[in-house]
């Protein structure tokens, strides 16, 4: 399997080197000895800060905060059997891919999951068309490599 997206570097924190970290799974920096960074490849992580509710990363040879903008903007990565146990009981990297049933009977794959702001969607491929339905609703049930959608909205899946 490929690198997992985990999140991406921010803007310098202070002088010392340290980069602002988002990310949606901010856990999955638990246990990481390194990182894999855009364009830049493999760096070893030296520490993690927590930082007004938020996290900042050091890297080894990142003594600088000039050193600390050039990795700014970056997406970072990790090998996803590296990763702890997520919160969840899964990272929305696995959800992609695995079948969605409608009322027990097969109807679509999930191909992506977006971040809206205020709850995360799924995106559902059923043949030519793309459905968006909201992850945590109460009719959407995430288990055993698939996904049931029982009783949504009417007009939501038309």
């Amino acid at each position: 399997m490929s690198r997992v997206l985990i999140g991406r570097l921010g803007r310098p924190h202070a002088l010392a080197g340290g980069l602002k970290f988002r990310s949606e799974a901010p856990e999955a920096l638990t246990g990481q000895e390194r990182l894999f960074i855009e364009g830049v490849g493999w760096r070893a992580l030296a520490r993690l800060e927590e930082v007004g509710g938020g996290l900042v990363v050091y890297f080894v040879g990142v003594t600088d905060r000039e050193a600390a903008a050039e990795l700014s903007g970056r997406d970072v990565y990790v090998d996803p059997e590296t990763l702890p146990e997520p919160e969840g009981g899964w990272y929305y990297f696995q959800l992609v891919g695995i079948p969605v049933f409608l009322e027990g009977e097969p109807w679509g794959e999930v191909v992506e999951v977006l971040d809206s702001g205020a709850q995360d969607v799924l995106v559902i491929k059923k043949g030519r068309r793309r459905y968006m339905v909201p992850l945590q609703a109460p009719y959407v049930e995430v288990g055993a490599g698939e996904v049931r959608l029982a009783g949504p909205p009417a007009g939501l899946l038309e």
